[in-house]
C-alpha cells in the first residue's frame, strides 16, 4: 500500500468515527464554490451545510432562490462531476444571510472560531502522517475547528 493511499484511509476513517466527513465535505464545498457554480450565482449564494445528503444553500433573496429552482439538476450534477465521493441527493435553498467576508477561502471563517489548545493537538496527531503540507494544514485546521467547544450564543 503506498503512504498516500494509507493516509487517505486514515483520513476517511478517523473523519467517519469522529463525525467529521460532513464539515470536511462542507469545508471542502465553500472553498471551491464560485469554481463550481460560477462567480454570478456564488456572489447570491452560500453553501451553509450538508444534512442527511442534502446541500441547504442560503440565498441573498427569493428572485434568485426562484431562478435557482430551474438550475438545482445542474449544480447538483456540477458538484458531483467535481466531488463525486459526496452522493448529495438534493439541494435545498432557503433566503438566508450570506457571508459579508466570504471569500472562496473558507480559512477566512476557520479563523473566526476559536481553537482549544487540547483539540489543535489532537488534529495534529490524527493528521501527522499526512504528506502533503497545504492539505495536512486544511485538515488540521477543519477537524481541530470541529473537536473545539461551540462559542455560546450572545
Amino acid at each position: 500500500m503506498h503512504a498516500f493511499s494509507s493516509s487517505r484511509s486514515l483520513i476517511r476513517d478517523i473523519s467517519q468515527s469522529h463525525g467529521f466527513a460532513g464539515r470536511l465535505y462542507e469545508y471542502r464545498l465553500q472553498k471551491q464554490w464560485k469554481a463550481l457554480v460560477g462567480e454570478v450565482v456564488a456572489s447570491h449564494t452560500w453553501p451553509a451545510r450538508i444534512k442527511f445528503r442534502k446541500l441547504h444553500v442560503a440565498v441573498d433573496n427569493s428572485v434568485w432562490l426562484h431562478q435557482l429552482m430551474y438550475l438545482k439538476t445542474t449544480l447538483l450534477e456540477k458538484i458531483q462531476a467535481r466531488m463525486e465521493d459526496l452522493h448529495l441527493e438534493d439541494i435545498i435553498f432557503w433566503i438566508g444571510e450570506i457571508p459579508e467576508s466570504r471569500e472562496d477561502d473558507a480559512d477566512v471563517h476557520a479563523d473566526q472560531v476559536p481553537i482549544s489548545p487540547d483539540a489543535r493537538m489532537t488534529a495534529l496527531e490524527y493528521t501527522r502522517s499526512v504528506n502533503d503540507e497545504e492539505l495536512r494544514d486544511s485538515l488540521t485546521r477543519v477537524i481541530a475547528k470541529a473537536l473545539s467547544p461551540a462559542p455560546h450564543s450572545k
